[in-house]
């Protein structure tokens, strides 16, 4: 019978990832909710120039900067050491030398100072190009992001916001613990507006939140990969959801 209510109502499926470490994916089952981030989108466009910095050392300027500068006091060190001892009567009490030493010692001293100060410098203008390099990257790639990209995001926000009804059936992957939840959702696409990660999002009862991926129907896993964060299921893998739902009494 339940069988049946489900076939006529023609319920869709969707396929609803909402985010790629987990705590956005507890948050909407601990509060009933299915929520949608088209930052998830952003993050994909930069993904050379994130790389580009995860690789290069983030004190690459302070070393290049610290070595000319180590270099400049080296020479000038060891000239100044080698005509201090210089001509110095080793068989006296050495009061020359010993003034000569502190002298030294004192420039040490001084020098080190001057390398912190200079560390800590350094270290503030490597965060604010680093940061500007961000920038310019954000500017140049939001401008003008690929018209493919664009279109998965249109997508995906026409099918969160409009698409998917009231009593469609999602499934959400909980990609960190390899398993599915499933739920039917109770209300249409509401904006909240300081909600964080459910700001967009809509109401669902969850019901089984233990399905294992190795369950899932063929072809799941392509789904995973997609660019797309919402997939429309279609034929039997639709079927295969409403299964779920019923073999769960949902």
């Amino acid at each position: 019978m339940v069988r049946d209510m489900i076939r006529e109502h023609r319920n869709n499926v969707w396929v609803v990832r909402t985010g790629y470490c987990g705590q956005q994916e507890t948050t909407c089952l601990e509060r009933g909710f299915i929520s949608f981030d088209p930052n998830l989108h952003v993050m994909d466009l930069f993904g050379n120039e994130l790389m580009d910095m995860k690789q290069r050392p983030q004190s690459y300027k302070r070393y290049l900067h610290f070595g000319d500068k180590y270099r400049d006091f080296d020479q000038k060190f060891r000239k100044e050491f080698e005509d201090a001892i210089k001509d110095i009567d080793y068989s006296a009490d050495r009061p020359e030398m010993m003034k000569k030493m502190q002298r030294l010692n004192g420039k040490l001293k001084k020098f080190d100072e001057e390398v912190k100060q200079f560390d800590a410098t350094m270290r503030k203008f490597d965060e604010f190009e680093r940061k500007e390099q961000m920038k310019k990257a954000l500017l140049t790639r939001l401008s003008s992001p690929p018209m493919a990209m664009l279109d998965t995001w249109a997508k995906d926000m026409m099918h969160f916001v409009t698409d998917i009804k009231t009593y469609d059936i999602v499934l959400l992957p909980i990609m960190c613990e390899k398993r599915v939840a499933v739920g039917r959702v109770r209300e249409p696409y509401q904006y909240r507006e300081g909600k964080g990660i459910l700001s967009h999002s809509r109401r669902v009862d969850w019901h089984d939140t233990r399905v294992p991926f190795e369950n899932m129907f063929f072809g799941f896993d392509d789904i995973l990969k997609s660019e797309s964060l919402i997939t429309l299921l279609e034929g039997d893998d639709r079927e295969f959801g409403l299964g779920i739902v019923v073999d769960n009494t949902f």
